[in-house]
């Protein structure tokens, strides 16, 4: 099984029958040796004894069968992508995540994590403030989910249908059967007695600043590193050698990999159990503050439901981590074509071609590159413009780098894709990790041209758009064609920015005749949509935006969307 995680050293590998005994004679001396601030454990042996002699006595924490968390939190979304600009101080949008728990079955190593959620910000889509429920599981090596929102049009149902989640996964939103896994092991006493499982690996102890940490192999083969609190004047019996965080790392589309820190801080009792009562996960791109958890209450040893995975779910195929889908071309005009599912618009100049984004992960995203190479003889994709900076949209820009791409946007997000391009991947390499390629990037200020005998187009930045100030669309003057994300088509259901488009238009004196965007939201109207058809579906997705608020108003909920400002509808 491929070993996940991040930065694991060397294991000493003690025997249960060392750890038993190492256990018994701990027991005793632990307590007036952290009130001594005794030097840290030389083993990992010693360093698990006196954890769990920490979190309430090695017999109670092998006593524990299950733990129940209670509470609510905010999750900053997509990762901490989806900010306004890509500064590395721009305001993160949260998602609230209410009606909250988190089951460890410690007994049948099995999780729940259960949770509903509202955006705190402008987003389109029509289950953004529904508090729809989503139920994620996991039993041992299988992942799934009961309960996610289903969205069509602007119907939203709760699809009950089981749903089988991938292994070690890429997804935007991080998730699968190694992430769930990772979450189980957040909680200090699944955590300890993972630790102490004859079939886990446990490295000698080390110091990191205020903490001794060890690197554990799970019998799984995933890998984690944790963090105990080191005795200290600051901390002594109520919390030393106590867990304090738990760092693991997944495959990430972006950045080759990111790297997962969970905080687990605020330890209280609970009939003689000590757990962490505020759960705060960082991701080491920019520091994000991605995931925080408020815990309410906890309940121990109580009778939970039955996690184990249900047949129907065993006998569905397990997704591949990295899924494709064919590739489709659609001729828009001379020299231009709209490639499906990427939303890639594909520009022929004389010697070369140049792609509109490329909103697809690696394997797709090179696949997308790969079919725009052959709809011309003799000429191939080197340029890339990207819309603007929001991980999905940038989502294949490391393959399009490693596969010699130059990269054209508005010139603030060239720093942050230099950020993207240089991040190390070392347990979880892509092709941009393992041939490295320089970052090529050319900045637009306000209006780029690109131009030869056979094409001209118009790079030009759309100046005001609340969901994403740095961004550009594309314009073939001869062709009448713009191309543009998330200006005029970010979702079907609401549209809060519907001025923008139109102000485009109107400040560079655009004389435009079809749209090809990279979101096809229209479900009547896929692809390549006319100035008409446009104008009609931001029309109506400010009205709908506008009687959404109003439908808050009167229940006296005064929503983050609203109102809605738009001197056009």
């Amino acid at each position: 099984m491929t070993k996940e995680g991040s930065n694991v050293s060397a294991r000493d590998g003690l025997p249960m029958t060392l750890l038993q005994v190492a256990v018994a004679c701990l027991c005793s001396a632990v307590a007036p040796a952290m009130a001594q601030s005794a030097p840290p454990p030389s083993t990992a042996t010693a360093l698990v004894a006196r954890a769990a002699e920490a979190l309430g006595g090695v017999e109670k924490v092998r006593g524990i069968r299950n733990v129940k968390l209670s509470g609510h939190g905010q999750m900053a979304w997509n990762l901490g992508g989806e900010e306004i600009s890509g500064s590395l101080h721009a305001p993160l949008k949260y998602q609230a995540l209410n009606d909250l728990t988190r089951v460890y079955d410690i007994e049948h190593e099995r999780y729940q994590a259960r949770e509903r959620g509202w955006q705190l910000f402008p987003f389109l889509a029509a289950n953004s403030y529904t508090y729809s429920l989503v139920d994620r599981r996991l039993d041992g090596d299988i992942a799934f989910d009961v309960s996610y929102p289903v969205v069509q049009g602007m119907n939203v149902s709760n699809n009950t249908e089981p749903r089988r989640i991938s292994q070690n996964g890429a997804a935007l939103f991080p998730d699968s059967v190694h992430v769930r896994r990772m979450a189980l092991y957040t909680n200090p006493v699944a955590l300890v007695r993972a630790m102490l499982d004859p079939q886990s690996s446990v490295s000698t102890p080390r110091i990191e600043g205020k903490y001794i940490v060890a690197d554990v192999t799970l019998k799984q083969g995933d890998r984690i590193s944790v963090g105990f609190s080191n005795p200290s004047q600051y901390c002594q019996a109520t919390c030393a050698y106590l867990p304090g965080f738990v760092r693991w790392s997944m495959p990430n589309p972006n950045f080759g990999e990111s790297l997962f820190t969970t905080w687990l801080t605020g330890y209280g009792d609970v009939d003689g159990l000590l757990l962490p009562f505020g759960l705060d996960t960082h991701v080491d791109f920019h520091d994000t503050d991605w995931y925080r958890l408020y815990v309410d209450h906890y309940d121990v040893n109580t009778a939970i439901e039955d996690l184990s995975a249900p047949a129907a779910v065993k006998a569905l195929p397990v997704p591949p981590d990295a899924p494709t889908r064919p590739v489709t071309a659609e001729k828009i005009a001379d020299h231009l074509w709209r490639l499906a599912p990427s939303g890639t618009t594909v520009i022929e100049f004389q010697d070369h071609l140049t792609l509109f984004e490329i909103d697809a992960p690696p394997v797709q995203a090179k696949a997308a590159i790969d079919f725009a190479n052959t709809l011309v003889p003799g000429k191939k994709a080197t340029q890339v413009i990207a819309s603007h900076e929001h991980l999905d949209h940038v989502v294949g820009l490391r393959q399009a780098v490693a596969m010699g791409l130059e990269v054209i946007s508005r010139r603030p997000n060239g720093e942050l894709f230099q950020e993207m391009i240089e991040h190390p991947a070392p347990n979880y390499p892509d092709d941009l990790a393992r041939s490295p390629q320089p970052l090529r990037f050319i900045g637009v200020d306000e209006k780029l041209v690109l131009s030869d005998s056979l094409m001209t187009v118009w790079v030009l930045w759309t100046r005001n758009n609340i969901h994403m100030i740095d961004s550009v669309v594309a314009y073939a003057p001869k062709q009448k064609v713009i191309m543009e994300g998330d200006v005029a088509t970010a979702a079907y259901a609401w549209n809060n920015w519907g001025d923008n488009f139109r102000d485009v238009i109107d400040y560079y004196k655009l004389d435009v005749k079809l749209d090809s965007p990279v979101h096809s939201v229209w479900p009547e109207h896929p692809g390549v949509l006319t100035l008409e058809q446009v104008d009609e579906l931001v029309k109506g997705g400010v009205m709908r935006a506008r009687q959404n608020c109003e439908d808050w108003k009167a229940k006296g909920i005064y929503n983050v969307s609203c109102p809605i400002f738009s001197k056009r509808y």
